[in-house]
């Protein structure tokens, strides 16, 4: 009985246990988990097929990739144990040991000096190709080398080449025989490694090259010399079938082995062991040769010796050496070709027995023809054979009689195919439909001659086979005759990993080390030779119900010797084993804590059993990043009294690096006799430490939830107060003032000059003015101006002439004027106007007109003054009702006046219509008119009034709201109240949108600031809860209804025709105390704060802004940037120095840290804990830097010399900060790096180049999967980047479609983010960080598009508008199809207003799709809206 078979044996008790021990406890009261995975990520992992059932896909998905393997708690264990001592990691194939080496590769990465390397053995070149592959996707920022014989290694004989080599390298991959030989000749010196890791490590034994550097490294030791560390990797830790071998192991490589004790139980979760099959066939040893076999023995025979090339020469030497030579070579009749032609017959009589006769006539058949085209062809297959050699050969083979194999179909028994191939075929044809599969063969002939048979079998068609015999370096040797296989099979086995291929025929070259698919069959065509055969091949099946299928010709009990051999071999490094039964039991009866966390407050309370479901469900609400393994895991320690007496236990649970150090690793405190109460033990003391440090509510969860659920649910629109009006407090004021305020207000014509002046007075303090236009028509803009407030007596305020102006200006339109005061008084300071005495005073004469006149028609419309006509031209159109009118009379050429009252805004430009245009001018008889007997500008600033009124109205509002709510902030520029005070709504010209936009900016930049430093022990995600609770539209709306700011904002315009005098006296007499309602836009609420921030902004720059947010979001305890970068610079403990491997990231962003441990934590990825458990990572810093990151960008965006409205400043923010530009950016920033390659010439010289280290590089991280998608990213970048950086540099559009297709991960550009936010803790200044955006290409590129005015609005949005022209709907259908061949493609549909516009595939992501397809769909509707558009004009022409 095995390992495993004796764990599943045991009582499901333990079984149960071992659930406890993983972060998925199956307990009654564990907390109900949550599901944040949206239809986005669904269809993710459709495509990319990770949509696993049940946990035995698990394995099977974490194989597809070397580098897809979870560090989970069993491979942890292993890590720490490296940790303190040499130790051999044992466990099965499949289950990561290569995950444990990295983990501690990179852990020596920061504790070593920057001269020391790590080399990693492994003991084939393929293995090594593998390794150097992982250990490059996740180790990005030193220099790794794969150095192996094809580098001319063995031709390095100097130090100085070597040292060349090796210059800035921190690890090195190669074989064994390389390392030891650069060790033998000194060129490479033990005390320059610090870690050798030892690559299946069973091997290392007698004369092998691991044990002889091991013997250098025993003989350094026992000299008290230092030496590296050591790290065996091992599936099986033997070689031979004997038990003495695991202590030989041991003492060789100074090193104890290990297998998970700890967490056995999820490790053999993972370990799935196959079922064993045999299958029996019968071998004839005695088989009649073919004609073709029988032609080549002929030929052989027939050979004369004397002919041979080789044999030619020693004669020609005729040396005492080439005669000794000469007679060895005819004695044995051994010479290369003869040699060649003995192994082509001897390799076709065991291809016949084992094949049969049809394949050994393909083999013979095969290799002649490819021996004779190569020669013919004279190609590189056979390059090291001598010319005379190849000739001779050819003769001799081209004399063969060979006979084509007869063809291959349902009949082909009969044609000589083996037994044992056809119980192959059998075997295969009876397996389930999804069989992954890999035959076992011991000749590399027989693979490629199985690879050529079974296709050709009717039955083997749902097969998809390909080879792997391994790679072999044939420089300055000749190669083998009757090699057929020309490639190494690693294409077949990369399309093996990606399931392009279902069956596999290899060689043993597969059995150890290479990572390939979780198969369900394994078949052994040969028998395995020894016992570690036997293991690595079976552990290569271990998906649920696989099989491993023995072949053999006779009954044998080697396998149940093997299996025995193993069960006793593990129990000799699995020394707890025997206890097993015995912990099962104690665990079910032993006693678990009765201590409780109780909370007074709220009656909450958490008990010892309910500790571990709480905590894995507050780890996993800390972040929602990707790769990031939030689930707690456990340490556990045990303490033997006695050599009799069961171990003490004790726990330590690991948390993820998202929480502070102090709370990243606590211990239970009990000893216990079980790891089930352990681990209880250790998640109580840990939940109730997390009470303790402020990261959980009064209920026991969670403060991100409370947090959350603080956003308030925000209704479309709540009702607020009718908007303040000045008007009747002015108009109480003006019976009890006894000095008034007075602005001199100028209307000025186009030209500059003075039309009129009129005094403006009030009974408060007259607010200041702005210049502003008044628009007329299209062609007269005025402008008015407003003079310096003087206060003024009552005895110098004179009489009110509003009541006359406004008379003038619209007496025609039946509009009641009475004589009596109004709230704002109007008057000439020249000028005597008379309430209704000069409306059409004088009568029309020649003399007395001029422009200045107003001329009012019979009845009273007004109209300027033109022209003078003695007589009428009969051609000059006049109206109907005139035509009777002699001609022969005066005329007069009118201009009509203006029918608006609202003159703030231009007058709309008459779009082109078939109707023609009224005329402005007229034609009236000159004695049925009359003039005015006031200036034309009184009448013009009579019209005016209204509008003059809303300006000061509006001001007068902006200004109660200065004095009131606003009076500590100290605006000195009201305007800028007046916008953002103004919604959109409003059409007054201005509005808050783009101040809003700014504000916004500033409130997130200051609230991310000062939560961060308010809450040193908050993860990011608890952060960016309380910022989104801060500034929320819900939290900032509350805040504009509860300060009273609703009643100052100015929803509706001014709407002229409305508009009546304000009567001093009605005024008085209305109800002061009506508290009328009306409905709001939350959001407008929201963005009017958010505008008042900009504007305090905008008028004395951070203080006053953040005097103003204070004023707003009271709770919180606001703090300046530099007060808060203060703290959070004393936050990070203080170093002056960092590891080697991100001093190039420092010159790179051109900024030098003071405290560099700000820099290590912005590069620390949350995965990175796992390795180093002390230092902080990067999450805190990237949420600061996204705030820093805006705020520049936005600096920018308000700095551009046109004054861009709020949407494009959005869409260019966009454009610039988002992570698919971000992600490319740092993939394009780079610095160089010298590397050193030596060449295979005489002098072995050695080239010195610059390697190009890219941003993204220098984050540190040790998740498989990041690296994988690193790994991607990095090869899509490098085949698209050129058009998309011929996009950003030169079009005229922004590429959306290009870099969503790159698909780069988010955690590129938050890496970005976190080195910013640490720039600005360390230094304190916007200008240091812009510096940066500067470096890495962002505000280049936002310069350029400002100034060519780059298309930057998204597809979708592009979509959106174009289809919204037509009141069209669009919809997006995203769906993963999957092929007959199992692979899934991810398609996009769009439909407007249900038609199908477009239909892509090809997609990356659904983000990417849908941008591509809605570029696509856009283009076509933009095609039909232009044929359209040709068709509308052809129909009008």
């Amino acid at each position: 009985m095995d390992l495993s078979d004796m764990l599943r044996a045991l009582p499901p008790s333990r079984s149960a246990d071992s659930d406890s021990e993983s972060p998925s406890d199956d307990e009654s009261d564990s907390a109900v988990g949550e599901s944040n995975e949206d239809l986005s990520l669904a269809l993710v992992n459709q495509l990319e097929g990770e949509v696993e059932v049940e946990n035995s896909s698990l394995e099977e998905n974490q194989t597809q990739d070397s580098a897809v393997i979870h560090a989970r708690e069993y491979q942890l264990e292993m890590f720490e144990e490296s940790l303190k001592r040499n130790i051999i990691v044992a466990m099965e194939t499949g289950t990561g040991k290569t995950q444990v080496a990295v983990l501690r590769i990179q852990a020596e990465l920061e504790r070593s000096s920057p001269d020391k390397i790590i080399w990693f053995l492994a003991p084939t070149v393929a293995l090594c190709e593998q390794h150097s592959r992982v250990l490059r996707s996740q180790i990005q920022a030193v220099q790794i080398k794969f150095l192996s014989g094809s580098d001319g290694v063995d031709t390095w004989t100097d130090v100085r080449t070597w040292d060349d080599y090796l210059r800035n390298v921190r690890i090195v991959v190669s074989t064994y025989q390389v390392l030891l030989d650069a060790i033998s000749h000194a060129f490479v010196g033990l005390d320059r490694l610090s870690l050798i890791v030892f690559d299946e490590a069973h091997n290392c034994v007698g004369n092998h090259p691991g044990s002889k550097i091991m013997a250098r490294y025993h003989s350094r030791k026992a000299a008290g010399l230092p030496v590296p560390s050591i790290l065996g990797l091992t599936a099986s830790p033997v070689m031979k079938s004997k038990i003495e071998a695991l202590e030989i192991i041991e003492q060789t490589l100074d090193c104890v082995c290990k297998s998970p004790t700890i967490h056995r139980e999820e490790l053999l979760s993972i370990v799935k062991r196959p079922t064993i099959h045999y299958v029996f066939y019968s071998q004839d040893d005695y088989l009649d040769r073919t004609a073709t076999m029988e032609s080549l023995a002929t030929v052989f025979h027939n050979m004369n010796i004397y002919d041979d090339p080789y044999i030619i020469r020693l004669l020609e030497e005729n040396t005492e050496r080439s005669k000794v030579a000469l007679l060895k070579a005819l004695e044995k009749r051994d010479t290369y070709v003869f040699q060649q032609m003995k192994s082509l017959w001897r390799k076709s009589s065991e291809i016949q027995r084992e094949l049969g006769s049809w394949a050994a006539d393909y083999f013979i058949s095969a290799t002649v023809n490819q021996f004779l085209r190569s020669v013919k062809k004279n190609d590189q297959w056979f390059r090291e054979w001598q010319i005379q050699e190849k000739q001779y050969l050819a003769k001799a083979l081209g004399a063969i009689k060979i006979s084509p194999p007869p063809p291959f179909d349902d009949g082909a028994t009969i044609i000589g195919i083996s037994d044992k191939v056809n119980a192959l075929v059998q075997e295969l044809s009876r397996s389930v439909d999804d069989t992954i599969g890999i035959i076992f063969v011991r000749e590399i002939a027989t693979v490629a001659i199985l690879a050529h048979m079974l296709p050709l079998h009717p039955s083997m068609k749902r097969f998809r086979i390909g080879t792997m015999t391994g790679t072999s370096d044939h420089t300055g040797r000749k190669r083998d005759l009757n090699i057929l296989n020309k490639t190494s099979g690693l294409q077949d086995l990369e399309d093996f990993q990606n399931g392009t291929l279902n069956l596999l025929i290899a060689t043993s070259v597969l059995e150890e080390g290479i990572d390939v698919p979780a198969c369900n069959m394994v078949v052994c065509f040969d028998l395995p030779d020894n016992l570690k055969a036997f293991i690595q091949r079976r552990g290569r099946a271990r998906m649920r119900d696989s099989k491993l299928i023995l072949m053999m010709n006779a009954p044998t009990t080697q396998v149940d010797k093997w299996a025995a051999l193993e069960a006793e071999m593990k129990k000799r490094y699995e020394d707890d084993l025997r206890q097993i039964q015995e912990l099962a039991e104690l665990e079910e009866s032993e006693k678990g804590g009765t201590e409780m966390l109780y909370v007074p407050e709220t009656g909450a309370h958490i008990d010892f059993d309910q500790a571990k479901s709480h905590l894995e469900h507050f780890c996993r609400r800390l972040t929602v990043h990707q790769y990031i393994e939030s689930r707690p895991y456990y340490v556990f320690k045990r303490k033997h009294t006695s050599h009799l007496d069961l171990p003490q236990i004790t726990a330590t649970v690991v948390l993820p690096m998202s929480l502070p150090v102090e709370l990243r690793r606590i211990k239970g405190s009990s000893i216990w006799y079980s790891e089930k109460n352990a681990s209880k033990d250790a998640a109580f003391q840990a939940y109730k430490a997390i009470y303790k440090a402020g990261l959980l509510n009064n209920n026991l969860l969670p403060l991100k939830d409370e947090f959350l659920s603080g956003v308030e649910t925000r209704a479309g629109e709540v009702e607020v107060h009718e908007r303040w009006s000045p008007w009747g407090q002015i108009a109480q004021a003006w019976g009890r003032q006894a000095e008034f305020y007075q602005r001199r207000l100028k209307l000025i014509d186009h030209c500059g000059d003075t039309m009129c002046e009129f005094d403006a007075s009030l009974p408060i303090p007259f607010p200041k003015l702005p210049v502003f236009e008044v628009f007329w028509d299209e062609s007269k803009i005025w402008t008015i101006e407003s003079g310096e407030m003087k206060a003024i007596s009552t005895e110098n305020l004179y009489v009110d002439q509003s009541p006359a102006l406004v008379d003038l200006a619209y007496r025609h339109r039946n509009f009641e004027v009475r004589d009596t005061a109004q709230v704002l008084h109007f008057r000439s300071p020249t000028q005597d106007i008379p309430f209704q005495q000069l409306v059409g005073q004088n009568c029309v004469e020649e003399a007395g007109l001029s422009d200045t006149a107003i001329i009012r028609d019979s009845n009273g419309y007004p109209f300027f003054f033109k022209s003078w006509l003695p007589t009428l031209d009969p051609t000059l159109p006049v109206k109907d009702m005139l035509r009777e009118q002699p001609v022969d009379i005066p005329w007069l050429m009118l201009e009509k006046w203006s029918r608006r009252k609202n003159f703030l805004h231009p007058v709309e430009k008459q779009r082109l219509s078939p109707t023609p245009k009224k005329p402005t001018q007229i034609l009236y008889p000159a004695h049925l008119c009359r003039r005015d007997g006031t200036h034309a500008s009184n009448a013009c600033f009579g019209a005016l009034i209204p509008s003059i009124m809303h300006v000061v109205e509006v001001h007068l509002v902006a200004t109660e709201l200065c004095d009131t709510l606003l009076k500590d902030v100290g605006y000195s520029d009201i305007s800028l109240v007046t916008t953002a005070i103004n919604s959109p709504g409003t059409g007054e010209g201005t509005n808050y949108e783009r101040i809003e936009f700014l504000g916004d900016t500033i409130l997130k930049t200051f609230t991310t600031a000062t939560v961060t430093a308010s809450y040193p022990h908050y993860p990011e995600g608890y952060l960016d809860a309380i910022k989104t609770s801060i500034v929320s539209n819900s939290r900032l709306c509350r805040s504009a209804v509860e300060t009273g700011l609703d009643k100052f904002i100015l929803k509706k315009g001014f709407k002229g025709n409305k508009w009546r005098p304000l009567y001093v006296e009605d005024l008085i007499k209305a109800d002061a105390d009506t508290d009328s309602k009306r409905q709001m836009s939350t959001k407008t609420l929201a963005d009017v704060v958010e505008a008042l921030i900009g504007a305090a902004y905008l008028d004395g720059g951070l203080p006053k802004a953040l005097t103003c947010i204070r004023i707003f979001v009271p709770e919180v305890e606001w703090r300046s940037l530099d007060a808060s970068r203060d703290i959070l610079f004393s936050q990070a403990p203080m170093r002056t120095d960092l590891p080697a491997a991100l001093a190039p990231l420092e010159e790179l962003i051109g900024y030098s840290f003071r405290n560099k441990s700000l820099l290590v934590e912005a590069a620390t990825h949350a995965s990175f804990g796992v390795v180093n458990s002390t230092g902080s990572c990067m999450e805190r810093l990237e949420f600061l830097g996204d705030a820093i990151l805006d705020n520049i960008v936005v600096s920018v965006l308000w700095a551009c010399d046109r004054e861009l409205d709020q949407r494009e400043m959005h869409l260019f923010r966009t454009a610039s900060v988002n992570a698919d530009l971000l992600g490319f950016l740092g993939m394009e920033w780079t610095i160089s790096q010298e590397a050193t390659e030596i060449l295979k010439n005489k002098n072995k010289s050695t080239i010195e180049t610059q390697t190009k280290i890219p941003f993204w590089k220098f984050m540190r991280h040790v998740s498989p999967e990041m690296g994988k998608a690193q790994r991607n990213a990095e090869e899509r970048h490098a085949l698209e980047r050129e058009p998309i950086i011929d996009a950003l540099r030169h079009g005229r559009g922004y590429p959306w479609v290009q870099l969503a297709h790159l698909h780069i991960p988010k955690f590129f550009s938050d890496f970005f983010e976190s080195v910013l936010g640490a720039v600005w803790v360390d230094s304190g200044s916007m200008d240091t960080c812009a510096q940066i955006v500067e470096k890495i290409g962002i505000l280049p590129l936002l310069r350029r598009m400002l100034a060519e005015n780059v298309d930057v609005l998204h597809p979708k949005n592009h979509l959106g508008i174009l289809a919204g022209k037509g009141l069209k709907t669009v919809e997006y259908r995203n769906e993963v199809r999957v092929a007959e061949d199992g692979s899934r493609e991810l398609f996009c549909k769009i439909l407007v207003a249900d038609e199908v516009i477009v239909e892509l595939g090809g997609g990356v992501s659904p983000e990417e799709i849908q941008t591509k397809a809605a570029w696509e769909a856009y283009k076509i509707l933009k095609s039909r809206e232009s044929e359209k558009n040709v068709e509308d004009e052809v129909m009008i022409g």
